[in-house]
């Protein structure tokens, strides 16, 4: 059996990812790292495979891909498009074919993988700021803090409605501490003053109601993402440029 030189198996690989044959490119990328895996293109084959294997959909074998990437090279130049292609990855494991056609309410479900997309596209931002990656980066990183900000506030009304007073008070001062400047904050301190009420903690309540107060006047909160509006945010979070 003839043993393809390792530069040629690569242009091969290379050239059925760039025309989407995923499949294909993921085998050849497999056998490249079986049979030159401290070749000159090692770490290359590892950034493709993540990539192909995350655009097939399997985020559990693409992160694991490039997670070997990180162990193998903690160094490499290409170290800010790990991080992103990392944030990708993990933000996909929240999409199935229902959720990215549909308009579900994403937020009411499990968001670690989010939160770990969030970490990533944190890192990419700290460590490399001049990444031509950095503005997707600040977008989604954006994106995705107004994402578990929702997400908290769902939490927090799921333990008001269960009259889990100060369960609820807890995690919607949790709102207001970390996600500033989102739409779930002037809900969370409608949801403190409730919840404070209701345990009989008048001033606490009254505290809630004058920060309240200070920030948003007298208005209702305003009104909350339409299904319409967060398919929207599902088409441009879970997007490839």
């Amino acid at each position: 059996m003839e043993v393809v030189p390792e530069e040629d198996l690569y242009r091969q690989a290379k050239e059925k990812l760039d025309q989407g044959s995923y499949s294909r490119a993921i085998e050849l990328y497999q056998t490249l790292e079986s049979r030159y895996p401290f070749g000159r293109y090692g770490a290359q084959v590892l950034l493709d495979l993540a990539y192909a294997q995350y655009k097939q959909g399997d985020a559990e074998s693409a992160l694991a891909t490039i997670d070997r990437f990180f162990k193998l090279y903690p160094a490499h130049q290409r170290l800010d498009y790990a991080y992103y292609l990392r944030g990708l990855i993990h933000t996909s494991q929240r999409m199935g074919f229902v959720e990215r056609y549909f308009p579900i309410d994403l937020t009411r479900r499990d968001v670690s993988p989010l939160a770990e997309a969030y970490q990533d596209f944190s890192t990419l931002l700290e460590k490399f700021p001049n990444s031509e990656y950095r503005q997707d980066a600040e977008q989604r990183k954006l994106a995705l803090f107004h994402w578990m900000a929702r997400h908290e506030l769902h939490v927090a009304r799921f333990y008001f409605q269960r009259q889990a007073y100060l369960a609820a008070a807890n995690r919607a001062a949790y709102i207001v501490e970390n996600y500033p400047g989102t739409g779930a904050v002037p809900w969370a301190l409608k949801i403190m003053a409730d919840a404070y009420r209701q345990l009989g903690m008048t001033e606490l309540a009254e505290r809630a109601e004058k920060i309240y107060a200070l920030n948003f006047g007298a208005a209702e909160p305003p009104a909350e993402e339409s299904p319409k509006t967060l398919l929207g945010w599902v088409f441009w979070l879970f997007r490839w440029d």
